[in-house]
């Protein structure tokens, strides 16, 4: 069989296609992966075929002003309760779904044109790349949404998120003689149940398996080396440990609540504490601490490693979180010797520190980064804050920093962030792997009687 896959970005949304294209070579079906010029390296690099389709503009891939900075409170499930939302909030959703239909714009004419020649069988495209349910239609085949880690099945290309489709969407339907109101058959979802929304969509849930960005005959150098074992890097990125006594994980003080979610500690950031009568931890504590934007984390959050520096936690730093410095491995591969994550709650990070069992701390600077800090503090996982609470100035900086870093010596004092991290862990290992998901997906071909 012929299946076709497609996303209009590398990273975090070519990421969870990778394990189930292999799959889908492994047992013996064609696969090709339809995609922008500037994704086509990162195909190769995960030893797939791509198939260049054309070249996406900057001004159109470009986020949405009104969508940089959403001001307001959102309802921690707005994407199940968009009734709940005000005008503008409908207005930023709006401007972000019309920004995946100018890049589906951008895409269609090239895929369909591949499509037709190549007469897949089945259409796999990542969940915000609309162009591959127009390709799907335009041949009459079965198409999949391949989801990221997002809480949400979100149907952006939709007028307030549930009604008819965006009337840009309908009318790059029927130019290709597709039905607008056509949906993707199913919908593979990595999302671990207890921490996703309800939908009314057909969703499969896959068990997620990191890709790293290097293909299956890579040796291990390729795949971050001596630093993917034990957290620490031969290269220049090893972690970094403030003070001179080691930060031994022992109760500080009662707990209060956080105006973030979940539970935080009163301790003192700077102050080394020791449980009295209780037994000491042997060995290093370290936690990590990943971003992904270009610009690195907010000064805030850098105050907040530096206060947990000097209290003697190590800190491994992956992504743009390691200001300058070569990151210390691939976020799947650091995790396992960690405490806790530090991140902004993109999909691919939350499924990463679920698999590792690892409390986690989100600061969030999008909106779906805000609903995945939510429902990681939900089921107690994990503690999050939207980015714009933090005060951006210097001083301001400062005293943020502060209090995040008594929020991440909470993830590792307060025991039942732990048990909750480990019950996800539990979860997310007990779903069905990319071979499940080959046999679900090839029976949308030949359903059978």
């Amino acid at each position: 069989m012929r299946v076709l896959f497609t996303t209009w970005a590398s990273g975090a949304h070519l990421v969870p296609m990778v394990p189930l294209a292999r799959a889908l070579i492994g047992a013996g079906h064609q696969v090709r992966v339809a995609v922008p010029s500037e994704c086509a390296a990162a195909v190769a690099r995960a030893g797939l075929v791509p198939v260049q389709i054309c070249a996406l503009p900057a001004a159109v891939v470009r986020a949405p002003d009104a969508a940089r900075r959403p001001r307001g409170i959102w309802p921690a499930d707005w994407p199940v309760r968009p009734a709940a939302l005000t005008p503008e909030q409908h207005g930023v959703l709006r401007a972000f779904g019309d920004r995946q239909v100018r890049i589906a714009e951008a895409m269609a004419q090239g895929l369909v044109a591949f499509a037709r020649c190549w007469q897949p069988e089945l259409v796999v495209h990542d969940a915000s790349a609309y162009a591959g349910t127009v390709a799907a239609g335009a041949l009459g085949v079965p198409a999949v949404g391949q989801l990221w880690g997002s809480a949400a099945v979100l149907r952006l290309d939709r007028q307030r998120l549930e009604g008819p489709p965006l009337p840009g969407y309908a009318r790059l339907m029927r130019r290709y003689g597709a039905d607008p109101e056509r949906e993707p058959d199913l919908w593979l979802d990595p999302c671990p149940p207890s921490l996703a929304l309800p939908s009314r969509a057909r969703r499969l849930p896959v068990r997620f398996v990191w890709h790293d960005g290097s293909s299956p005959q890579d040796g291990p150098a390729s795949r971050g080396g001596p630093a993917s074992r034990g957290g620490s890097s031969s290269r220049g990125g090893s972690p970094t440990r403030g003070g001179s006594t080691p930060y031994d994980g022992s109760p500080s003080s009662p707990e209060t609540p956080s105006p973030y979610g979940g539970r935080r500690a009163l301790s003192h950031p700077a102050r080394r504490v020791v449980a009295r009568g209780g037994p000491r931890r042997s060995g290093p504590v370290r936690v990590c601490a990943a971003w992904e934007d270009t610009g690195g984390p907010p000064d805030a959050v850098r105050a907040a490693l530096r206060v947990a520096e000097a209290r003697g936690v190590e800190v491994v730093r992956v992504g743009s979180a390691a200001d300058g410095q070569p990151p210390a491995g691939p976020l799947h591969r650091v995790l396992p010797g960690c405490r806790a994550l530090l991140h902004q709650g993109g999909g691919a990070a939350v499924l990463a520190a679920a698999i590792a069992g690892v409390p986690q701390l989100v600061v969030a600077p999008r909106l779906e980064h805000q609903l995945n800090g939510a429902r990681l503090a939900r089921v107690g996982a994990g503690m999050y804050l939207p980015a714009d609470a933090l005060d951006g100035t210097r001083r301001g900086a400062r005293a943020a920093g502060a209090r995040l870093a008594l929020d991440l010596f909470a993830l590792l004092e307060q025991p039942s962030y732990a048990t909750a991290a480990h019950a996800l862990r539990r979860e997310t290992l007990g779903m069905p792997g990319p071979d499940e998901a080959v046999m679900a997906v090839t029976r949308l071909t030949d359903p059978g009687p």
